[in-house]
């Protein structure tokens, strides 16, 4: 196994279990200890880890700031699945919104024969459809932010307060059965907010690992969301809370 390959192993690895041992991350990956605390000592830089004796520990801080360059990298198949699913329910001339997460960046691939109407804070969703002549791809503009390698702040929230889409596709930090739909600053909160009241369905793309955890705002309650579509069934009390307040689940196992 390749060096970033093992290192994207090991990401996944800490997000679901939130530690690992240097013994442990050796005798997965068949390589030596110094290997595995030479990949810790490089995801720590990365700031998606803290190293601690004997092994190391995500960084789970409500205001913790991962760039998109090292969130692209993580479950890429999983992402791949959800926006499978998430391009189903498009229909062809739709008005979407599709925001500047690396979940629903994999939603371009999906729809690049489909005409519609794109409406994107995203950076890179720009680039993946700046070819697709059927595709009239409007940019929210704004303050550019490298680490989200999109756009936010007060103009950005102004463009997408006077227009409405059919349908927005949106990710998150975190799902919390209580405060709802959690971003971890104010900025991303605030342009989320904005397009959840202004479009007709909102579709909520998260993986597993975001559900059950809090970020430091909330975006919007559970109640605001039409659809969630994540990777992989959610236990009996995600889908009673869902139910409860009309949101229709969809997973990627369903396929």
């Amino acid at each position: 196994m390749m060096t970033a390959q093992r290192r994207e192993e090991l990401k996944k690895y800490m997000l679901e279990h939130k530690s690992a041992s240097v013994l442990d991350m050796a005798r997965r990956f068949q390589v030596s200890g110094q290997t595995i605390r030479r990949d810790f000592e490089a995801l720590e830089k990365e700031g998606f880890l803290q190293r601690s004796y004997g092994g190391a520990m995500v960084k789970e801080r409500k205001v913790t700031f991962v760039p998109n360059t090292v969130k692209s990298e993580l479950f890429v198949d999983e992402k791949k699945a959800i926006c499978r699913r998430a391009a189903e329910q498009i229909c062809p001339n739709d008005c979407i919104f599709i925001d500047h997460s690396t979940t629903a960046l994999a939603l371009c691939d999906e729809i690049r024969q489909m005409p519609l109407t794109v409406v994107t804070n995203s950076y890179r969703v720009i680039g993946q459809l700046a070819d697709c002549f059927n595709i009239q791809l409007v940019s929210t503009g704004g303050t550019y932010h490298g680490g989200i390698e999109g756009f936010s702040g007060l103009e950005t929230v102004r463009y997408l307060q006077q227009h409405c889409v059919d349908k927005a596709f949106l990710s998150c930090r975190a799902i919390d059965p209580l405060r709802g739909v959690n971003d971890a600053y104010e900025t991303i909160a605030n342009v989320r907010q904005t397009v959840v009241e202004n479009a007709d369905s909102v579709y909520l793309l998260a993986d597993h690992t975001k559900f059950g955890k809090s970020g430091f705002i909330t975006v919007c309650g559970i109640d605001q969301l039409d659809y969630v579509i994540t990777d992989r069934p959610l236990d009996r009390a995600w889908r009673e809370l869902f139910a409860e307040n009309q949101v229709e689940v969809l997973d990627g196992s369903d396929e």
